[in-house]
């Protein structure tokens, strides 16, 4: 199912968009979609802060006081990467849109073939996002987790701390090898020793002694290590593994 988010403070405008949507699902048949309405950015972010979960999001430029770009800036930096169309009456706000990775920029009154083909190219990046997904047991339940925000993991005894993009930490209950597996799935993860796992889309650099991320954060390599981190980081990025 295609969970899209759809926020604007004028109720015609979300029974009119969500009417297009619908119909866009006959097309489509083989997806299945489901509209979430908000009249307010308030009221997205609430539910994003309940830990409601979007594959696409559709706003307002102009959402009652608030500003839709501001929104999809406080979307992006909570680590979601997920696609982004805006609906306007005005451009004054394109060039600023774009610095949130924008998919679309639509113009009120909407021409729904362009909305269309916005949601064609929105899905198309929703399958590569979810390609990336991978589902860890943690002590609130089951968490969904992009795999490139993830930075690195360390050990402490039988618990894995991932610190996130957004400087959160998840923790999950298995030995390093364990999650290491799970990593291996994903292109750019390496173990550093014993305790650490490093995402190598984030590595700045790869010193004898440590691994420093563009966080500033550093890892420190064993002893005899170093040319096997070295190695790996440079391979990742001169093949263009990294999306």
């Amino acid at each position: 199912m295609i969970r899209i988010a759809l926020c604007d403070d004028d109720n015609k405008i979300l029974l009119d968009v969500s009417e297009q949507i619908e119909k866009y699902s006959l097309i489509n048949q083989n997806k299945l979609f489901r509209v979430f309405s908000y009249d307010s950015a308030k009221a997205l972010k609430n539910a994003l802060d309940d830990g409601k979960m979007f594959d696409v999001f559709i706003l307002d430029v102009y959402i009652g006081d608030e500003i839709g770009t501001v929104l999809a800036k406080e979307i992006r930096g909570m680590g979601i990467e997920n696609p982004i169309i805006f609906l306007t009456t005005s451009l004054e706000h394109a060039p600023s849109s774009f610095e949130t990775n924008t998919l679309r920029y639509l113009l009120k009154p909407l021409d729904y073939k362009k909305l269309y083909e916005a949601l064609d190219v929105a899905i198309m990046q929703v399958e590569k996002l979810s390609e990336k997904i991978l589902k860890l047991k943690t002590e609130h339940g089951v968490e969904s987790i992009n795999a490139a925000q993830i930075l690195y993991s360390e050990s402490y005894g039988h618990y894995q701390f991932l610190t996130l993009e957004n400087k959160s930490q998840i923790r999950v209950r298995m030995t390093v090898a364990e999650l290491y597996a799970i990593l291996m799935r994903y292109a750019g993860f390496v173990r550093v020793g014993n305790a650490y796992i490093i995402n190598l889309r984030n590595v700045k650099n790869v010193s004898t002694k440590e691994v420093r991320l563009y966080s500033e954060i550093t890892i420190p390599i064993p002893r005899g290590k170093h040319l096997e981190i070295k190695d790996a980081f440079w391979n990742f990025h001169a093949d263009g593994k990294e999306e």
